[in-house]
């Protein structure tokens, strides 16, 4: 029994002495979460902060002073209740949630204190590491060490994060409730305190009822804890909430959220992601394309409907990110599928076909008969269709193909060429996934919503390619630079035929082309001149084009990957014609000259024959 005792006074004191150790260096080793402190810093494309690792651009501080101490006290009670009586971490919640955990077999509940979730939101990020939790300790000692209680309390009630972009407790009244701090009831209050514990989950905007879970169970710890009396519970559990309406709002809260996280993760690949350290960011974020593409997705999905949308914009010649959705609301998804959900790209793809078709002599005018057909491919038949079965049953241009998106030329096209031609441009474009074979040349093979829009930056950057960049240049901020792009640009497509391309891409909203039924865009092309293809699997809508100065890039689906209903054939295009009409209100966007090896030429489109009534079209001059 002695010898037990023993031991356990040595741990006792072993422990006591490592506290020791650890606080009085704590308490020596200054932390600066001043102004002067290190930090991440991103920067947009005309040198405003878009993000800061500690302290958000658009987070408004709010003095202790000015927070109720209502507010104050509800926070302790809930989140760390032994606060004013800790030194940073607090032993018994941590045995409390050990248990806890342990007993439902999952993580259920955290030991973290305010001083550690500030000491996070101030420095760290939101991986759960044991290193990352040995550093949140550390700087809480630190924090605890050097700062009051008051100063802590502080900084933590300001750098909470709510969700739609929303940080600290000043902000959210206003977001949630358009109220001051000293207007909120309790009721509005116990909400508050429950939505950052997961801001994509407890959201009223949301999820009601599991905000409303939430907010009474937050009330049941405030009236066990005294803070409020049994009368106040009931009648703030029986209190309706009424929300600030946000429908009208031109921008979409945390529009820049999926931007952030991809140069973050970018910054993490490149060995560059670290937090002790001074970075500063230059990207090409566009807030005006950013919040015209948001608007159009704002508008165009159902927020509560499980179809889900990514798009990225890029900017023609230098391919600049300039904007991207990883999906229709980050406080909802945190994935970013523009970035890495692979998906069946469908008729997308034959811009990319018939440029090599008009570099093998083939011209906008050239015609093939669109009928049912089977095709002999080796041993196999292949017999592609049509969408609904519709064909013209005569010659068509090639410019009438791409504006009907005729399954028959294209294929046709596809196999004259020889199916290695295609395969190859994939390939030139690291498009690896590629696999040889009769139907990809109706966009059977996979890409990210990136990797399609990067083929069409190119078509927009009349045939130059770079590799599409999120990050231009990181340096330390004082003048050493740590990263910079190489911005030199590769010819890899043919400039003239790539010009004939780009107005071929027109075709599908020229009326015109009507044979079947109405060609692909029609309706749905913006009130400025725009090159345009889109695309429909069973399960994917696409919608891709651009002019000289945005590229976009657009699909719609489900994540599961189930079919699509009809319903959601026009998602797609519904989000980029918004988006084009919003960053042109006038219609007045540019479009490309032709080369003085180029002439236009009016014809009629189905038939590819010249008319004084048709519709222009651009050819390489006869020599």
């Amino acid at each position: 029994m002695k010898h037990w005792k023993k031991i356990i006074f040595v741990i006792v004191f072993l422990g006591l002495s490592a506290l020791l150790t650890i606080y009085t260096y704590a308490y020596f080793d200054t932390l600066d979460i001043s102004e002067t402190r290190k930090s991440i810093t991103i920067y947009d494309k005309d040198g405003n902060v878009l993000y800061e690792s500690n302290f958000k651009k658009n987070m408004e501080w709010t003095p202790l002073s000015d927070i109720p101490e209502r507010i104050q006290d509800a926070f302790v009670s809930v989140e760390d209740k032994r606060f004013y009586l800790h030194a940073g971490f607090d032993p018994i919640r941590i045995a409390k949630a050990m248990k806890n955990n342990m007993s439902r077999g999952e993580v259920v509940e955290g030991g973290s204190t305010i001083t550690q979730q500030y000491a996070k939101n101030l420095f760290l990020t939101n991986e759960q590491t044991m290193s990352r939790k040995v550093q949140e300790f550390f700087y809480a000692a630190r924090l605890e060490m050097q700062y009051s209680k008051g100063e802590i309390l502080e900084g933590y009630l300001n750098t909470l994060y709510y969700g739609h972009g929303v940080y600290g407790i000043r902000n959210a009244a206003h977001f949630f409730f358009d109220r001051e701090l000293a207007q909120l009831d309790i009721a509005q209050i116990a909400m508050l305190i429950g939505i950052p514990n997961g801001p994509s989950l407890y959201s009223p905007y949301l999820h009601p009822d599991y905000a409303k879970n939430r907010q009474e169970l937050i009330l049941a710890i405030l009236v066990h804890n005294g803070v409020i009396t049994e009368k106040e519970y009931e009648a703030a559990v029986k209190e309706e909430l009424t929300y600030a309406d946000h429908e009208e709002e031109p921008a979409v809260y945390g529009n820049e959220e999926y931007f952030i996280t991809a140069v973050l993760n970018q910054l993490d690949q490149k060995g560059l992601l670290d937090k002790s350290n001074t970075l500063h960011v230059m990207t090409g974020y566009d807030a005006k394309v950013q919040s015209a593409l948001m608007q159009a997705i704002s508008q165009g999905m159902n927020k509560m409907d499980e179809l889900e949308c990514a798009a990225i914009v890029l900017e023609p010649y230098t391919s600049h990110v300039l904007a991207i959705a990883g999906g229709k609301d980050y406080t909802l998804s945190q994935y970013n599928r523009a970035l890495y959900a692979q998906r069946q790209v469908a008729s997308t793809i034959k811009p990319l076909l018939y440029y090599n078709a008009l570099r093998q002599g083939f011209t906008p005018a050239t015609t093939f008969i669109s009928q049912p057909t089977t095709f002999q491919v080796g041993t196999e038949e292949y017999e592609p269709q049509n969408y609904e079965n519709r064909y013209p049953y005569r010659e068509i241009s090639m410019v009438n193909a791409i504006a009907m998106s005729d399954n028959i030329y294209a294929v046709k096209t596809h196999l004259f060429l020889g199916t290695g031609t295609l395969h190859q441009s994939l390939l030139d474009f690291g498009i690896h996934q590629s696999e040889e074979n009769p139907s990809e040349a109706l966009g059977t093979v996979n890409m990210s919503v990136y990797e399609l829009g990067n083929i069409y930056n190119t078509f927009a950057s009349e045939g130059l390619y770079h590799e599409p960049s999120l990050i231009q240049r990181v340096d330390d901020g004082n003048g050493k630079v740590l990263y910079e792009e190489d911005t030199q640009n590769k010819r890899l497509l043919d400039r003239d035929t790539t010009l004939i391309l780009n107005q071929m891409l027109t075709a599908t909203y020229d009326l015109r082309n009507r044979t079947t039924s109405y060609p692909t865009m029609s309706g749905y092309a913006p009130h400025t001149k725009v090159a345009i293809k889109s695309g429909t699997s069973e399960w994917d809508g696409w919608v891709a084009g651009f002019n000289p100065q945005y590229t976009v890039a657009v699909w719609t689906g489900f994540d599961d990957n189930r079919k699509l209903e009809k319903t959601y054939y026009t998602a797609a295009k519904d989000i980029f014609k918004k988006t084009f009409d919003s960053l042109y209100p006038n219609g007045d966007g540019p479009w490309y000259a032709l080369s003085d090896g180029l002439e236009e030429r009016l014809i009629e489109p189905i038939s590819g024959q010249d008319s004084v009534n048709g519709s222009p079209y651009w050819f390489k001059k006869e020599p």
